[in-house]
């Protein structure tokens, strides 16, 4: 029962982090709420300790304030061509070195040639891609700084899931019922919940 009441509230805060609005108004310190709720319930999972709160709810806030995020749903979602970049640089230094260079060339085979084309693809050139290795990164470093808090190796790669949960989410508003952001909103919904699930699963 703890479990599920746990999924249903980390879904709603990471909503209301995402700026969920009730009666047209954003909930008033909307980034803050997440952190303290999250690692209270790690707290409340683990054993209280005053000093694992404060520090791990000081580790979440600053996992998912320090860097963005946005380009990446973006294109994940709606398929524009990343421009921005300003995201996260650590996340961008690694996905524009995924690559594929092929230098144009003839092979024999027997008494055929082959010829093989100039090939230079780089991950950007697809977007949607693109956006879900950008956000998967993103979302482990952000879960690998909650588990150094919670010195828990297993949580530390929850993370990996941001793509494919927003990919799930954006499905949902193109099938389903749009949610007016392609997707966006109810990502954050199902993302919270991932959030507290895997909590309960490894805490």
């Amino acid at each position: 029962m703890v479990d599920i009441l746990f999924t249903i509230l980390d879904a709603l805060f990471w909503r209301i982090r995402g700026g969920l609005r009730v009666c047209g108004k954003k909930i008033p310190l909307n980034k803050i709420w997440f952190a303290p709720l999250f690692a209270g319930e790690f707290c409340y999972l683990t054993g209280w300790d005053w000093n694992t709160f404060v520090i791990s709810a000081i580790a979440i806030y600053t996992s998912y304030q320090e860097y963005g995020w946005g380009e990446y749903i973006g294109c994940l979602l709606t398929g524009t061509e990343p421009t921005d970049r300003t995201d996260c640089p650590l996340v961008d230094d690694i996905v524009d070195t995924l690559k594929i260079t092929i230098n144009a060339r003839d092979i024999k085979i027997g008494k055929w040639t082959v010829h093989i084309p100039q090939v230079n693809w780089k991950l950007s050139d697809n977007p949607k891609l693109f956006g879900w290795v950008g956000l998967s990164l993103r979302g482990f470093l952000m879960t690998f700084m909650i588990g150094l808090a919670f010195r828990n190796i297993p949580f530390m790669f929850c993370g990996l899931g941001m793509g494919t949960v927003y990919w799930i989410g954006g499905l949902i508003d193109h099938y389903i019922k749009p949610d007016g952001k392609f997707g966006w909103c109810w990502a954050e919904w199902l993302f919270g919940a991932y959030l507290g699930l895997c909590l309960t699963l490894f805490a």
